[in-house]
């Protein structure tokens, strides 16, 4: 299933971090825990995730970041630094 018009209307109204996560996870829940197969084009290629994510300083840019060990990994993943 493509997705929404509606969908893409919640996803413009994300204005935290949270909110996005919160619409991503129903977007996905309506879709057996995948996104809708037009998600890259409609959402990604076309502008509407950069835009929508600076509102709170982010970007979909891809993002690496490496452990020394496993604690500063479960430190990070946790919010515990």
């Amino acid at each position: 299933m493509k997705i929404t018009t509606e969908e893409l209307e919640s996803i413009e109204a994300c204005q935290t971090e949270q909110d996005w996560s919160d619409v991503c996870v129903a977007i996905k829940e309506a879709r057996n825990g995948l996104y809708p197969p037009d998600w890259w084009d409609r959402v990604k290629l076309s502008g509407v995730m950069d835009r929508v994510m600076a509102r709170w300083g982010a970007n979909s840019e891809l993002k690496c970041t490496s452990f020394d060990n496993k604690t500063d990994l479960l430190n990070h993943l946790f919010g515990e630094e």
